[in-house]
């Protein structure tokens, strides 16, 4: 393993340029992810991957639905599940919501990357009485029991009940979820409570910290589609109309769950909750399906272009692709006399919300524009014609003279999706023993990148998988009492 230092991150961090679109109040630069083996962040019909324990063939009957009828057999996919008692929860969330400490993932007093003002511990800090935070966890409804009066079998659904310190969980109440920008009350992890500054809805909401936003929203998308029709003795709320999601609500719910991203937790969690109820929660598998349900009127947009290979080019958008214009190569035009691909793949691994562009050899540090034109989603929503741009990859110009970095931060590996290498930058303010390390989904340990002193600087090191199989996977930067985490994506 070679460990460069210089100017690389500079140069790395314009190497794949994410391409912005927007998205309600929200701009998302991340890339869609994905459990089952392809594409960087993004979600798609399932294939041989191991990634997502059990659903081989699982979402096979929405390959290609979208609006109601998604929804609607989505909901038939995961209905029937195996009910389990309320109480049994406290059991449970000793597998489905610990921490890699050992200690209860409470997401209201969490604070990811950095240190929480305090933990609870399993069974004796649960709730019991409480009167300030830190003083128990508890169970609680993030689709409140008043949403749904309290009946069987979501009273119990552990999809959406999560372990929550129980003063914040007392504070949030049976609020909606929201934007608040001037706080009446604020959490010790900075979860907020007071008026929503969302659009269309001025009342008291309750918003979580930001790296948990996404976890929740999807934890309510999946009440609304596995409760879809049994909800004739559910109550409604200012966001929801029984288990419809109201359109300001399905917005906000929308734009977190793109700006957060599915994360390893919520994986893990995912299958771990197979295990016990035997459904799943469809958003964690497919995020897709959110814009295919609650967002079926907006233009397809740009998520990421990379380079795959010196040939090869994945484009990933926020919405499926239309067949018949995707696949025509008249609606992609390539600078550097490239012209035309010479071949289009529709639905790189059965996710139809990517193509993968097929040209003569490209050159190494180079940028490309590539024009999109004619293309329209799934149900015929026009997509704006646009121009893409990307940049090879290829390291040049290392500057000596490269500015002491300013703080701890780990950047995004570049390319991904990748095959067979990658690389992973970093920089350091101080100098410090540090670790990379990269995990499977399932938390193994599958190579050790760096384990040593080094000094304060700007580093990268390039990541080989030729002996991994194809799927998601993270690589974790430690440095003394931080760390950070981010995802990748290996394709075969």
């Amino acid at each position: 393993m070679e460990v460069r230092s210089g100017s690389l991150i500079r140069n790395l961090g314009i190497s794949l340029i994410i391409i912005l679109f927007s998205v309600d109040s929200y701009s998302q630069s991340d890339q869609k992810f994905m459990v089952g083996g392809v594409s960087g962040e993004t979600e798609n019909q399932e294939n041989n991957s191991a990634a997502t324990l059990g659903t081989n063939g699982y979402y096979d009957a929405a390959y290609k639905l979208y609006g109601t009828a998604l929804r609607a057999t989505l909901h038939n996919l995961i209905k029937g599940h195996t009910v389990v008692s309320y109480s049994s929860l406290w059991t449970y969330y000793q597998t489905t919501d610990k921490k890699p400490n050992g200690k209860v993932w409470d997401m209201y007093s969490d604070i990811p990357g950095g240190t929480p003002p305090y933990e609870f511990t399993f069974i004796t800090k649960q709730c019991g009485t409480y009167s300030i935070e830190g003083d128990c966890y508890n169970r609680e409804h993030s689709w409140p029991q008043s949403w749904f009066n309290e009946v069987s079998p979501p009273v119990s659904d552990i999809n959406h009940i999560f372990p929550t310190d129980g003063k914040v969980n007392g504070m949030r109440g049976n609020y909606n979820y929201g934007i608040v920008s001037s706080p009446t009350w604020t959490s010790k992890n900075g979860s907020k409570l007071g008026p929503n500054t969302y659009p269309g809805f001025t009342g008291t909401v309750f918003e979580p910290i930001d790296a948990y936003k996404g976890d929740f929203a999807r934890g309510h998308m999946y009440m609304s589609v596995r409760y879809y029709l049994e909800d004739g003795s559910w109550s409604s709320s200012s966001g929801t109309n029984k288990s419809d999601l109201l359109p300001w609500y399905a917005n906000l719910l929308y734009d977190w769950s793109i700006h957060d991203t599915v994360s390893l937790k919520e994986i893990n969690r995912n299958n771990a909750v197979f295990t016990i109820q035997k459904n799943r929660n469809p958003f964690i598998d497919h995020p897709e399906y959110a814009a295919e349900i609650w967002k079926t009127t907006m233009a397809p947009s740009v998520v990421s272009v990379a380079e795959m290979n010196s040939s090869s080019i994945l484009i990933d958008f926020s919405r499926y692709l239309d067949s018949t214009v995707a696949v025509n190569a008249q609606n992609f035009i390539l600078d550097h006399s490239i012209g035309n691909p010479v071949s289009i793949e529709w639905g790189v691994n059965s996710d139809i919300s990517k193509i993968l562009i097929k040209v003569p050899a490209l050159a190494t540090g180079t940028t490309y524009s590539i024009q999109l034109k004619n293309l329209k989603s799934i149900n015929n929503v026009a997509m704006n014609d646009t121009v893409v741009t990307f940049k090879t990859s290829g390291i040049s110009g290392i500057n000596d003279k490269e500015e002491m970095p300013q703080g701890f931060v780990l950047q995004q590996n570049y390319p991904n999706p990748f095959n067979p290498s990658t690389v992973i930058s970093w920089q350091m303010a101080i100098g410090s023993y540090a670790t990379l390390k990269v995990y499977d989904v399932l938390g193994n340990e599958v190579a050790e990148l760096l384990n040593n002193w080094l000094e304060a600087g700007t580093y990268s090191t390039t990541f080989d998988a030729s002996s991994l199989s194809s799927g998601v996977y993270f690589y974790k930067l430690s440095v003394d009492d931080k760390s950070s985490m981010r995802k990748l994506i290996l394709i075969r």
